[in-house]
């Protein structure tokens, strides 16, 4: 049973605030919901892509209004919010689509030690199918990527050898993209060539490196 608290006039505004809150996660559900009526996705035109970089444009833009408002150096890492908008769209897609298979985050492989633990997994019953790395830019490790990549990939095949890794960047700014690798388009692809907040919704969704 839990312990109530009254009385006190600032638990009474968390409890008013909390409820708001609720409220954000209803609107995404419905969002959800919405979503996943869309009869078909023009994948040509960079429908998601586009829709993404609203979504994160809109997460940036809130993390700046606390920045300023509470003074604070930097604003929230934007790298689990991120994955969870990845996350969503791919349940979106694979909704419409019908595909029929589990996606997790965080989920280990393997309920070992040392096992990968990837920002996202698909799964079809027991069997990883594939997994998701999810960054917002790589600029700090801008010489590092491939090989923690690759030693992922690794790791994810000597499991599941015929499971598949992807690595998906937010933005090809602050570091020089994936230049001319062969598996750009294949395994590793870039969404943005800008930093959301950059772009003016008004005018231009074209995001395409």
């Amino acid at each position: 049973m839990g312990t109530r608290v009254n009385g006190n006039e600032f638990v009474d505004l968390e409890i008013k605030h909390m409820k708001r809150t609720r409220h954000s996660f209803d609107s995404l559900k419905n969002f959800y919901d919405e979503a996943s009526k869309i009869k078909d996705i023009n994948f040509k035109e960079n429908e998601i892509t586009k829709a993404i970089l609203v979504r994160m444009h809109s997460w940036y833009t809130l993390q700046n209004y606390i920045k300023n408002f509470l003074n604070k150096r930097y604003i929230a890492a934007g790298s689990d919010f991120f994955v969870e908008t990845i996350l969503l769209y791919l349940k979106i897609i694979f909704r419409i689509k019908n595909v029929e298979l589990e996606i997790h985050s965080e989920r280990k492989i393997k309920k070992e030690k040392g096992a990968i633990r990837p920002d996202i997994s698909i799964w079809k019953g027991g069997e990883v199918k594939a997994i998701v790395e999810c960054k917002t830019q790589l600029g700090w490790n801008r010489y590092g990527w491939k090989k923690s990549f690759e030693e992922k990939e690794r790791k994810l095949k000597s499991e599941f050898p015929n499971a598949k890794a992807f690595l998906v960047v937010m933005t090809s700014k602050n570091w020089p993209s994936f230049g001319e690798d062969e598996n750009v388009g294949k395994k590793f692809f870039t969404l943005f060539n800008i930093w959301p907040t950059d772009v003016d919704l008004r005018i231009n969704l074209d995001t395409r490196p």
